[in-house]
C-alpha cells in the first residue's frame, strides 16, 4: 500500500470516528431525556424515583431482594423509600447511601448478609447496575472506576451506559406505572397457591444439609466488603444519619456460627446490627414465605412491624 492510499484510509477512519462520536452523544442525550421521565421498572425507574426523593425522606431501606421484598417502609414512616434492588449487594448500596444530602437527619436501614461478607470472591460487581449514570454523576463514576467495573469504551462512547437497558426504558416510558411512588419503592411478593404448594413440597422433602459445606469455614471479611462498610459508617457518622444494619429471615438456617462471627465483627466496628435470620423460628407458617430466603407479603408485613419497634428503640 503506497503512502497516498494510507493517508486516504486514515482520513476515512478519522471521519468515521468523528461521526460515531457525534452520533453517540446525540443518542446519549436522547436516551437521557427519555430515561429521566421513567419512574417504573427496575432497569432505571426505581433508581430515578430514589434520586427524586432521597433528599426529602427521613427513612430509607437499602440492600438486595431481601430488603426490596421484605421491608415495607410505610410501616415505619410515611416519609420513606425502599431502594432495595434484586441482585444488589453492599457496593451498590454504599454508593447510593453516599448520595444522600449532607447533615440532614435520616435513618438508614441496610440489609447485609454474612455469606457475601465472608466470600473472598466478592468483587463489588453489583455496582455495575448504576452504569446508566456513569457519565452523568461524578460520584457514581468515581465509585465505579474505583472497583474497575466500567467499560473503558464508555468514557468515549457514552451511550454504552444504556447497553441492555434501552428496551426496558422504552417499555416503561410508553407504559408508565406509579408503583414505586405509591408503595415507596416496596415490592411485595404475592404468593400464589401453586407457589406455596411447591414450597411446601420442598420443605416436606427434608433435604439433608452438609452444614460445613453449606456454611463454609472462612470468617475473614472480604476487603471490598470491609471498605464499603467503612465508607458507609464514615459517611453516616459525619452526616447525621442513623445507620442500622440487619440480616433478613431465612427458613431453616443452620449457619448460626457464621452469623455469630459476623455480628461480633460488626459490633467491634461500632456498628448497630440486628440478626433477624431466626425471626420466624417459633412460627413456621408457610404463608409467611415465598421461598427459603424471601418472605411473602404476609411475612414482610410481620417483619416490618417488628422493624418499626427496633427503629423506635434505637432513636
Amino acid at each position: 500500500m503506497n503512502k497516498e492510499n494510507l493517508k486516504y484510509l486514515v482520513k476515512i477512519a478519522l471521519f468515521v470516528l468523528v461521526i460515531s462520536f457525534v452520533v453517540d452523544k446525540a443518542v446519549f442525550l436522547v436516551l437521557n431525556k427519555i430515561s429521566d421521565k421513567v419512574y417504573s421498572g427496575q432497569s432505571i425507574g426505581k433508581l430515578n424515583q430514589y434520586l427524586k426523593v432521597k433528599d426529602s425522606v427521613d427513612f430509607i431501606v437499602y440492600g438486595s431482594s431481601r430488603a426490596n421484598h421484605n421491608i415495607d417502609p410505610r410501616v415505619v414512616s410515611k416519609n420513606s423509600f425502599n431502594i432495595g434492588m434484586d441482585g444488589a449487594k453492599i457496593a451498590y448500596s454504599s454508593v447510593l447511601i453516599q448520595l444522600l444530602p449532607e447533615h440532614k437527619s435520616q435513618t438508614v436501614l441496610l440489609h447485609i448478609d454474612p455469606n457475601y461478607a465472608f466470600n473472598p470472591k466478592y468483587d463489588g460487581g453489583d455496582i455495575a447496575a448504576l452504569v446508566s449514570k456513569y457519565n452523568r454523576d461524578k460520584d457514581i463514576k468515581r465509585e465505579i472506576d474505583k472497583l474497575s467495573k466500567n467499560n473503558s469504551l464508555q468514557k468515549f462512547f457514552w451511550s454504552l451506559s444504556y447497553n441492555g437497558k434501552v428496551l426496558g426504558i422504552l417499555k416503561n416510558y410508553l407504559e408508565p406505572k406509579d408503583d414505586y411512588a405509591k408503595q415507596l419503592g416496596y415490592e411485595p411478593i404475592m404468593v400464589t397457591s401453586m407457589q406455596r404448594e411447591i414450597f411446601k413440597n420442598i420443605i416436606d422433602r427434608g433435604d439433608v444439609i452438609d452444614v460445613e459445606a453449606f456454611c463454609g469455614t472462612n470468617y475473614t471479611m472480604n476487603d471490598i466488603y470491609t471498605k464499603a462498610l467503612s465508607d458507609i459508617k464514615s459517611f453516616c457518622d459525619a452526616n447525621n444519619k442513623k445507620l442500622i444494619l440487619f440480616t433478613s429471615p431465612k427458613y431453616e438456617y443452620p449457619c448460626t456460627i457464621v452469623n455469630a462471627k459476623f455480628k461480633a465483627l460488626l459490633e467491634d466496628k461500632g456498628l448497630v446490627y440486628y440478626d433477624l435470620v431466626d425471626f420466624f423460628k417459633d412460627d413456621k407458617q408457610l404463608k409467611y414465605w415465598k421461598d427459603k430466603t424471601h418472605l411473602s407479603h404476609l411475612g414482610a408485613e410481620k417483619l416490618s412491624q417488628a422493624m418499626k419497634v427496633i427503629i423506635e428503640k434505637t432513636n
